[in-house]
């Protein structure tokens, strides 16, 4: 398998983004010794301050009891000035200022899989089953929009006794704006850039009386055809009410409601020469290799959630959240394949008798509930932090075929010039029979406890029992072979964590941490197995579990405006293996890395938000094809740095950044399909505050306009990263 470099990889080399990450936080650390910060002092920062800040104080989640500082993993967290400075609106973009995380497909056997929803890994592992809203699993495939978000929480490493089943590498937690009693406040902003992008998004936040508020948040959007194909197209239309009251003197309960509609057209991917090893040339990037009329990608979201937070005493509160929500995917998209030099194909191969889609419908419903019992109590002179909960949640998916009946082509139809790609072809793809009808039930307690010791040690430890069933009616096999087949998967999942915490000064911490996650087989509603028999076989076998032992030091620096860590990690995951012709709970992949991240202020003028991961990841066993032990994880690049640093002066704010990967790579049937070399982004940005209520601000994405490509898959097609962009944004308060 040919590879292909653009430009050439530089392994192990330090790259300018690297090197300036690493020294600002070296800095930093010459700081750390003159710091000194009384732990039982609260210091009331005024809330101007607090809102322009990028440093956060503490993760959103009531399982996290302690300041982030003093919390023995690594969290990073993308708040909403960060996202307002850069010009943020979708979470693929947000996660760009995290290090160790990427936003490529890793589907098709490893090979990729170019996706118009978010494809997260984290730390080299699939993440796509770990995005949350408010701490409860997002478990449908869609392009998110931050419009209704008030942080974004990146929770590194085996994490079950926190989320429950999920990733080894972590998860991403999405905190909803809500409505609250700090006084009236609202703004209207709009903006548009060089992708033909209109943007109107509103956030309303009204206190009604001394116990109740209400808050809005609206957003338009129609545009997104960056590289001037004439057809690409993306409309968001998004509604979030919410309504806060005080219930009595110790109680309150907060209602929210979201609702999302797209409607768009996309570019799935552009044609990959397979026998070179290399994308099309540029000069074909802005043509448009879809299908007109037929290429769609409709979405509709709804959830509504309740919780109730009751103070049972001076020590110990309640809370319980409940969430019903339902998504509803439609989508089609050609694969465009490149047949020879000069032409298109639209099927695989020519023993097709058809078009080659992909398509996604499917209905996902969910309703979950979770209550947690949130306190504090002393034996002696510890004192322990708890929180006890459990968790009780239902999942169901449903998944449609593609009916090609209406849809009129013949193969010959179906191929197209490379140079001025125009197909003749009539009707749509539509819905076609169920393929899939799948629910999941679940049930969990856990147990989470901090206990303090004295001013220099803390003792943290976790656990969770969950009991997971899933029961499906599914089609398995392809062609002639495919049957629809009842089966189940049953798992009683046992998570776990503990941590050692040592403060030598009050401002500063030393960790140590141990802690699993467990996976059950169809925890993203799906059973694995291509046969009946094979469905009945991984249903039998055990959970997948992942270990990560990490060990990290975390410093509040500069009046504690600014948070400084640094990790060295460890997870270990099992896999799916095939040992003496039978399916197996075997195999292993690994990832060994370190991590460093700088947030907050350097001065009340200047904020920083920085981060640089350096990591190993590769499979270590795999019994059934030995060869392939040592080879890489796809979307894992051996280097990645992101940093964002701003001036805000009275009325001008300025801020400049970049972003940096030596490289993804992207693996089928053991073998390196296509490796997309180092990149380097670099972003700028410019605001003046004209007025107390009105501001403008200008953004510019890939100043220096690189060429690069941003996903890959295994079909033979690959999506390109976005040329430079210019936004405007017009904002005002009142």
């Amino acid at each position: 398998m040919n590879t292909q470099t653009l430009p050439s990889k530089r392994f192990f080399t330090p790259t300018p983004v690297a090197i300036a990450v690493s020294s600002a936080m070296a800095l930093f650390v010459a700081q750390a010794q003159a710091e000194t910060v009384n732990l039982d002092q609260i210091d009331v920062v005024d809330q101007v301050e607090q809102e322009q800040s990028y440093k956060v104080e503490k993760a959103a989640s009531v399982k996290y009891t302690q300041p982030l500082v003093d919390t023995p993993k690594t969290i990073n967290i993308v708040n909403e000035q960060v996202l307002q400075d850069q010009g943020v609106t979708s979470l693929e973009d947000a996660l760009r200022n995290v290090s160790g995380v990427s936003t490529f497909g890793a589907g098709e056997g490893g090979g990729g899989n170019v996706t118009t929803a978010d494809a997260i890994t984290i730390r080299g592992f699939d993440a796509n089953g770990s995005i949350y809203s408010d701490g409860i699993r997002d478990v449908a495939g869609y392009s998110r929009d931050t419009f209704n978000t008030e942080q974004i929480e990146v929770a590194k490493g085996s994490n079950g006794t926190v989320t429950g089943k999920g990733s080894a590498g972590g998860s991403v937690n999405l905190v909803t704006k809500a409505a609250n009693l700090n006084g009236d406040k609202n703004s209207l902003q709009a903006s548009y850039d060089q992708g033909d992008t209109t943007r109107l998004s509103g956030d309303f936040n009204k206190v009604l009386d001394e116990k109740s508020a209400v808050r809005l948040n609206i957003m338009g959007q129609t545009g997104g055809d960056f590289w001037d194909n004439g057809e690409e197209n993306y409309q968001t239309l998004a509604v979030a009410p919410s309504y806060f009251t005080l219930l009595g003197d110790d109680t309150d309960l907060t209602v929210n409601l979201m609702h999302m509609q797209q409607d768009n057209t996309p570019v799935l991917g552009m044609p990959f020469d397979n026998d070179a090893g290399e994308p099309i040339d540029e000069a074909y990037w802005d043509n448009f290799y879809g299908l007109d009329n037929v290429d769609r990608s409709q979405l509709e979201a709804t959830t509504l959630t309740a919780i109730i937070n009751h103070g049972l005493s001076d020590s110990w509160a309640l809370r319980n959240q409940t969430r019903f929500g339902q998504t509803t995917i439609e989508s089609v998209q050609s694969r465009p394949l490149l047949k020879d030099a000069s032409t298109v194909q639209y099927y695989r191969s020519s023993t097709s008798t058809g078009p080659s889609f992909k398509t996604d419908f499917s209905e996902n419903t969910m309703m979950v509930n979770q209550l947690d019992f949130i306190g504090e109590l002393k034996t002696g002179s510890v004192r322990h932090d708890l929180v006890v909960g459990t968790e009780i949640y239902q999942e169901n998916q449903k998944t449609y075929g593609a009916n090609l009946t209406g849809f009129s082509s013949t193969l010959a139809d179906l191929e197209t010039s490379l140079a001025n790609p125009s197909l003749q072809h009539s009707g749509r793809v539509t819905k076609g029979d169920l393929t899939k009808d799948a629910t999941a039930t679940g049930i969990a307690a856990y147990l989470n406890n901090t206990a303090t010791l004295n001013d220099q040690w803390q003792l943290a430890a976790g656990i969770r029992a969950e009991k997971y069933k899933l029961e499906a009616d599914q089609t398995v096999g392809r062609g002639t072979s495919a049957t629809m087949v009842t089966g189940s998967s049953k798992a009683d999942l046992l998570s776990w964590h503990t941590a050692v915490n040592f403060k030598p000064t009050q401002n500063g911490s030393i960790y140590a941490s141990l802690a699993n996650s467990q996976e059950p087989n169809g925890a993203n509603l799906s059973l694995s197995g291509r046969s009946a028999d094979q469905v009945k076989e991984y249903a039998n076998l055990d959970p997948i579990e992942a270990v990560t032992a990490e060990i990290g030091t975390k410093w509040e620096l500069f009046d504690q405006k600014l948070l400084l860590g640094l990790a060295v990690y460890q997870t270990k995951k099992d896999v799916y293996d095939t040992v003496d012709g039978a399916l197996a709970t075997s195999g292993e992949e690994e990832n060994t890395g370190v991590e460093l991240s700088v947030t907050g202020q350097i001065t009340a003028e200047v904020a920083i938000t920085a981060s640089y991961t350096s990591q190993d990841a590769k499979v270590v066993e795999n019994t059934s094809n030995p060869e392939r032990e040592g080879n890489g994880l796809t979307a894992a690049p051996d280097e990645s740095a992101s940093v964002w640093v701003t001036y805000a002066g009275e009325k001008l704010t300025l801020g400049a950044g970049a972003e940096y990967t030596s490289g993804e790579e992207y693996w089928r049937q053991g073998a390196v399909a296509f490796t997309t070399g180092e990149v380097t982004l670099f972003n700028a940005m410019a605001g003046y505050q004209f007025t107390d209520q009105l501001s403008a601000q200008i953004n510019v994405s890939n100043l220096t306009d690189e060429r690069y490509v941003s996903d890959y898959s295994a079909w033979g097609h690959f999506k390109p990263g976005n040329p430079r962009n210019v936004k405007a944004t017009v904002k005002y308060d009142f």
